[in-house]
């Protein structure tokens, strides 16, 4: 029940017009409201609001209607500044980030703050009537609600401008995919280090468990993998005392021929499960999977990295030809794997209360998060000295306050990265400028004695 729960909640939130209609449910809830009182509490309310807050019935039609009309303006005007930066995300920038704003709970709350006055202006305008009028005394109010609704939509307007301007620019874009990627790693590494029940080192025993007859488990559609819900996975495994694997990761493409997970009874001299069983159980596991046709930025971390890594290859197109934005997206990214390499999230272990493994999560190793970052960088920007410059700065930031392990590959992937270059292009100077960054990553990963001069200048010398 919990899990579905997640889950609904999960797709809801996933939508955009989830925000919205919540507004406008709530604007015709006080309208109805306001209305109602209006009707049956006047009295009372002109004994105790002031005479200002009340208008005459003629008064109230004509504040509402050019309520109703501002209001359906301003929602064109948002709506056609949402489209030019949908299209500027999508041209500058990537396709990948459009979600980013389109999905913005800023963006989303103006809207339905909009639509939410409109609503109140509509509905409102619908309900009264001359009959409210009385005997030529202003009696109605909520007109005066109305006018406070359009102050306050009014001031959002002008938030919703300066939120959109600063959204297309690129440096406070790039800042904000690279909290958002930190924030994902904080909150499971945090969760992580506060139960004792999730560890990162595997039993002594685990291949021996694991050597029995295993049971594959397949997706009933296709899609990108949006949420493991690894807990109740756990709690599953526990249930059945069975050890249950997942064989794809959040942001990997399944088909309904994918393996997803695979199980191993825990106990092996236990019974087979009968086939009803073992359709029961694949039913819960598969129900603690969630499966769409998008990536989502809420769990992923290999996608935060590629949408930074789209900014960074356009930034470097001959289109575009902006290597300073491309530099400042690299040094981001360098920022982040620096906080992945010291968070160890590559594989993780949850056991019972009983110290039973229950669940295996192996996630994408550090080695081929640290590739699938900059294989297309290295490839594009080969004649471009100034990113293979900042990709070697990038690994210097890695390799700081990094565990050994971390340094060695940081330091084995630079040969990767230089080896990739394309030599031809480089001036002495430029020689100069690479030897001396592949000095100081040879001094932070420790192989100050080893390194290797890949580009000769003639009397090349570090002090």
């Amino acid at each position: 029940m919990e899990v579905l729960k997640f889950k609904f909640l999960h797709n809801i939130e996933n939508k955009i017009y989830f925000i919205p209609s919540i507004y406008a449910i709530s604007a015709t809830i006080v309208s109805i409201i306001v209305i109602f009182i209006e009707y049956q509490y006047t009295n009372i309310l002109l004994n105790i609001l002031p005479s200002y807050f009340f208008t005459s019935y003629d008064l109230s039609k004509t504040i509402l209607s050019t309520i109703a009309g501002s209001l359906f303006a301003m929602i064109t005007v948002s709506f056609s500044t949402i489209m030019v930066v949908l299209t500027m995300y999508s041209s500058q920038f990537s396709p990948r980030t459009m979600q980013d704003f389109l999905k913005n709970k800023v963006t989303l709350k103006v809207l339905g703050i909009f639509i939410a006055g409109f609503i109140y202006s509509i509905l409102t305008l619908l309900f009264i009537d001359d009959s409210m009028q009385g005997s030529g005394e202003s009696i109605i109010f909520s007109a005066m609600i109305g006018v406070i609704v359009a102050i306050v939509c009014l001031g959002y307007f002008v938030y919703f401008i300066h939120h959109a301007a600063n959204s297309v620019q690129v440096n406070l874009l790039i800042e904000s995919l690279k909290e958002e990627v930190i924030e994902i790693v904080d909150k499971i590494e945090a969760r992580n280090n506060s139960n004792d029940q999730i560890r990162n080192e595997a039993p002594d025993n685990l291949n021996k468990m694991l050597e029995r007859d295993s049971c594959e488990i397949h997706p009933k559609q296709s899609g990108y993998i949006q949420v493991i819900y690894d807990i109740e996975l756990t709690k599953l495994a526990d249930e059945y005392d069975i050890i249950v694997r997942a064989e794809k990761m959040i942001g990997d493409y399944v088909t309904e021929n994918t393996v997803v997970f695979k199980i191993w009874q825990l106990n092996k001299d236990a019974d087979q499960f009968n086939e009803e069983k073992l359709a029961e159980i694949k039913n819960k596991i598969l129900g603690n999977l969630v499966i769409n046709n998008e990536r989502s930025k809420k769990n992923d971390i290999e996608f935060g990295l590629l949408k930074l890594t789209e900014v960074a290859l356009r930034a470097i197109s001959p289109g575009i030809n902006d290597p300073n934005t491309a530099i400042f997206c690299i040094n981001q990214l360098g920022w982040v794997l620096s906080r992945i390499a010291v968070a160890n999230l590559e594989n993780t272990y949850y056991y019972n209360d009983k110290d039973e493994l229950c669940f295996i999560l192996e996630d994408i190793s550090f080695w081929d998060l640290l590739y699938k970052t900059f294989y297309q960088l290295s490839h594009y920007g080969n004649q471009d000295v100034s990113v293979a410059g900042s990709i070697i700065d990038a690994l210097v930031i890695i390799a700081e306050g990094s565990p050994k392990d971390i340094k060695e590959q940081v330091w084995h992937f630079s040969h990767y990265i230089l080896g990739g270059f394309d030599k031809n292009v480089l001036e002495q100077e430029d020689k100069k400028f690479l030897n001396h960054k592949i000095y100081r990553l040879a001094k932070e990963t420790g192989h100050k004695e080893h390194r290797e001069k890949y580009f000769q200048v003639e009397n090349f010398k570090i002090n």
